[in-house]
């Protein structure tokens, strides 16, 4: 018999405390006889939900979704070309999937969660078409995940970063053209753009303009200069003040009243610009924060190395503030893709605007959940794979600043 007050573990108690997953289960689910039964509720209700949203999802009738799915997608884009579309979409896949093959992990849990996505949205009742393209794209990431990994660890990295840095411009000439009004690569005017792929390059044109406007806009307000100075920072406070509904209205009436006669930007330049402007001016006080935060024996060391203050601006403080950031600057991006939306209120027909047009038509007015549904399914792809790829950037820097310590 044990006197000494503690017994010693034995059967499946034993099991429960060798074992790291059960020893955490008992203790933060089962540790008494409350917290038993406040598990057991907690179980049910969230099955219940689960339950409660997927079978009414699986019970709908998907055809608003087949019949619709060209306009959700590329709105009025001509049929004849949406191939350009396509190798676009192809190319999205072929090099995301190259992407996740950077990491270490054999198929990274976000991978693996982007084609179940993806493969869920293919057996949903759309056309074949549709259903072969979905895929076509899986088997495309898969290819790039596989194939990155037989390229020489050092070339990786370059590969992936070229192919993205030139994504936007090759994007750009497949869905606008170069032939004028006939040919292969004909002409296809901004007005017939709609859909995801207005939606996607609004997003990312405004991503990628923002990003630098907003630095030099930041630099600028902290500049010693002060006519640079008060620009910017009138500049930033005057757009930040005012919402974004109001920048789009504004950049659709008063910038063509500001050019000459001879131009007259589309709406989707003028939209694209009202965008810019507002996340640009949001962008710049992140990084003013971020430029806030170096400490000043940064620029200390710098000058001590005989750096100049552009050497030591690129050099020393900047990646600083792009690894602090890293967190900001993904809730902004995912902001600008969300604030896309907003472009319908101009008479583009994002997403959005198409969503609203199918469901003011009176053969499927009773199908607004499905259409809700396949828009929210298409965000949360986008957005939470931004989210997890900052995610996996961050703890590859700090892995790396750890091996630099240890070094």
């Amino acid at each position: 018999m044990n006197t000494s007050g503690n017994k010693n573990p034995s059967g499946f108690f034993f099991f429960i405390l060798k074992n790291p997953v059960l020893f955490w289960v008992k203790k933060n689910l089962f540790d008494s006889v409350i917290s038993s039964l406040l598990t057991l509720l907690s179980v049910w209700m969230i099955a219940r939900l689960i339950l409660g949203a997927i079978v009414p999802l699986v019970e709908m009738n998907w055809v608003v979704i087949r019949d619709n799915l060209k306009l959700i997608l590329t709105g009025s884009y001509p049929s004849a070309q949406l191939w350009r579309i396509w190798l676009s979409v192809s190319y999205i896949a072929l090099f995301g999937g190259a992407s996740f093959g950077l990491s270490t992990k054999k198929v990274p849990l976000v991978m693996i969660i982007v084609l179940l996505v993806e493969g869920a949205l293919a057996a949903l009742p759309f056309s074949w078409l549709a259903r072969g393209f979905l895929i076509a794209n899986i088997a495309l990431s898969m290819l790039g995940l596989l194939g990155i990994r037989h390229i020489e660890k050092r070339k990786r990295v370059r590969i992936v970063v070229a192919a993205w840095l030139i994504f936007l411009p090759v994007a750009f000439i497949l869905t606008f053209g170069l032939t004028g009004e006939s040919g292969f690569m004909l002409v296809v005017a901004t007005n017939y753009w709609g859909g995801l792929l207005l939606s996607l390059l609004i997003a990312l044109t405004s991503i990628t303009l923002s990003f630098p406007i907003g630095l030099l806009l930041a630099l600028g307000r902290r500049s010693s200069l002060k006519f640079i100075k008060f620009v910017c920072t009138v500049v930033i406070e005057v757009v930040r003040g005012v919402p974004l509904i109001t920048i789009l209205f504004i950049a659709y009436l008063i910038v063509p009243l500001a050019l000459p006669r001879s131009l007259n930007p589309s709406v989707f330049i003028r939209a694209m610009v009202g965008i810019i402007m507002f996340h640009s001016a949001y962008m710049a006080e992140d990084f003013r924060g971020g430029l806030q935060g170096i400490p000043r024996t940064q620029y200390e060391a710098a000058a001590s190395l005989n750096l100049s203050k552009t050497k030591t601006l690129v050099l020393v403080i900047l990646p600083q503030v792009f690894k602090r950031m890293i967190p900001v600057l993904v809730s902004r991006l995912t902001g600008i893709i969300k604030d896309t939306s907003l472009i319908s209120i101009i008479g583009l027909l994002d997403m959005i605007g198409i969503s609203s047009a199918i469901i003011s038509n009176p053969q499927y007015m009773t199908s607004s959940p499905q259409v809700l549904f396949f828009m929210a399914a298409i965000y949360f792809i986008i957005c939470y794979s931004i989210s997890a790829a900052s995610s996996k950037i961050e703890r590859n820097l700090e892995n790396a600043s750890k091996q630099a310590v240890s070094l």
